[in-house]
This record gives structure tokens, sequence and C-alpha cells, in this order.
């Protein structure tokens, strides 16, 4: 496939890329640098989601930025935080911009950004800010890792072949895209005609190829129930703690907290299977065929919808038969 960089667009549409640094990983903060150029109005609204799709309560995201700062060619321009999650900032001509801000990222969970110097778990909903009214446009991301940081897990595309340089072609993937970033131990394999990797973080007592063979299996059995698979790449993200659980489905890929030593236990394992089972199935079920109120979103406000009992109780159903 073509990677479109921000330059081959069409013209009239903003340009916009991110780098993500850890200076300060020991105090789990992630710093953002956001450079926006093709600018045609003299003022422009920075807004950050307040929940994270797949989970629907309201987080409040933009409390955790911290420092947010914009400048024009060296010149700092005045930002004012108008609401909760925007940030209006008013260009003194030229169509460029550059915001710096700092996120806070200590809350461990499947749904929330935590950075420490073992590994940065990049939850995109609470990380990137947007310009509103834009969700269509694309962006790049750099990443230059902390140290000892060798690699990206994400199912968003590389640009160039450079894991740490990434492409979202609107903001509605890049928020249903996690990155992980670390020294994971990422095991890959193929099925049902798609390209699948694990990315098993922090450690575990987990059989490399027995969980290659036993999670192939599972993804070829949910296409079968489908018929067919709608991907090219999809990424289990497994962060593995001393107790660990849950799981958050995402467009390509999936979060999934484990207890690192359960994997030896064969009741743990098949608990660990049937949540990857279940999170996978949300694949079809939730991220395709679901409820109208979960999508197109809106980032600002509760999403309400009554049938959680068909996308939570079919896919309950389906991850135990599987």
């Amino acid at each position: 496939s073509i990677i479109m960089t921000p330059h081959s667009q069409a013209a009239g549409k903003l340009q916009i890329s991110y780098t993500l640094t850890f200076p300060e990983a020991q105090a789990h903060y992630t710093d953002v640098e956001m450079d926006i150029s093709g600018i045609a109005t003299q003022t422009i609204d920075l807004k950050m989601p307040v929940w994270t799709p797949g989970s629907y309560l309201v987080r409040e995201f933009a409390k955790n930025v911290e420092g947010l700062t914009a400048e024009n060619q060296g010149k700092p321009l005045p930002v004012n935080k108008i609401n909760k999650n925007t940030w209006h900032i008013v260009l003194n001509g030229g169509g460029k911009l550059k915001v710096k801000y700092r996120v806070y990222c200590f809350e461990i969970s499947v749904r929330t950004s935590f950075v420490n110097t073992a590994h940065g778990f990049i939850s995109s909903s609470g990380i990137f800010l947007y310009p509103a009214g834009m969700i269509h446009q694309s962006a790049t991301i750099h990443i230059k890792p902390y140290k000892g940081w060798t690699k990206v897990s994400t199912s968003l595309d590389m640009v160039n072949n450079d894991p740490f340089t990434r492409y979202a072609p609107d903001y509605d993937i890049l928020f249903d895209s996690p990155i992980e970033i670390g020294s994971q131990d990422v095991i890959g394999f193929n099925a049902a005609g798609v390209k699948y990797e694990i990315a098993m973080c922090l450690g575990g007592n987990y059989d490399r190829e027995r969980l290659k063979k036993d999670m192939a299996k599972l993804v070829e059995k949910e296409t079968e129930i489908f018929g067919e698979n709608p991907k090219t790449h999809y990424v289990f993200i497994v962060h593995n703690y001393q107790k660990g659980g849950g799981g958050l489905e995402h467009l390509s890929s999936t979060v999934l907290g484990a207890s690192r030593d359960a994997y030896a236990d064969e009741g743990g394992y098949q608990r660990f299977l049937g949540l990857a089972a279940h999170e996978h199935f949300h694949l079809w079920n939730v991220k395709r065929l679901r409820p109208i109120a979960l999508g197109p979103f809106n980032y600002d406000t509760e999403n309400y919808t009554t049938d959680l009992w068909i996308a939570e109780g079919f896919t309950n159903y389906f991850d135990n038969l599987v």
C-alpha cells in the first residue's frame, strides 16, 4: 500500500505532525510537540477527547495536560483555555503553528496512558490534541524513544519503513490505535491471511510457541464465524502485571491486562485465551457491526446506547465457545 506523506496531500488541507519525547519518563510524562501548517484562519481551536473508543465513560483526559504553549516561528502566541477540553489560539499572521504540552501518564489500565522508564503506553485519545471540526484530517507521528526502548507496537502504518514514524489517515483511526513503545517481546504469526502480532510487555511465564499456535487457532475460528477477516495487520498489546485483567477493543488492535505468572497455570492460561478471544471478537461485533451510537463519534460528550447487551453479551457467549 502507498503511504501518503503530509506533503503529497491535496492543497487546502492542514499538514499536522506530532513528535513524542520522554525526557522525564521516570516522572511519567509524555512531551508532545504538535506542528501545524496550512492554516487559513486567524484563530484555531485545539481539542482533546473526553473518552476513548471502546470505553465510553467520560474520563476528562484534558485534566492530564500541562504547560501548553503555542508559537509561530519562535514568537509566542496567546492561548486561552475556553472550556474543559478546548484551547483557543490566535495566530499572529502566517499559517504555521507549533504547540508544545506535556501529558501526565500515570494510571494503569487498558484505557489510559502509562509511562515509566520500563515502557510507554500511549492511549491516543488522551495524548493527541486535534483541530476542532477537523476529525477527517490526517497526521504523522514521530516517536523519539526513551533510552533502551527499541520497539513500537501499533496498528498505525509505518512511514518509509521506519517503526518510529507512523501515519494516521484521520483522527477516528488515530484515537482508536493505541501505541506501545519499549522493549516488549514481539511474537508474530499469520492467521486467516492476516499478519498478527502479540506484543508481550513487562515479562511473563508464557510459552511463545504454544501462544502462537493457540492464538492462530482462535483467530481462524472467529474469522470462520463471520466468513471474512477485514484486516491486513492486527496487534495484541498485552500488559503483564503481578495481577492484571481487563481488555479494550480497538479498530485493528486490542490492549489486554494479564497476570505475569498465570500462563503456566492451565486455568490461568485458558482465562487469558478467553480474554483474547473476547477482545478479538469485537473486531467484528462492535467495531463493524455496531450500535448506531458508537460512530461517527462525538469526542466531547457521552455517547448513549442501550445495546451493550448485544455488543458485550454476544461477545461473551462467543468468547467462551471459541
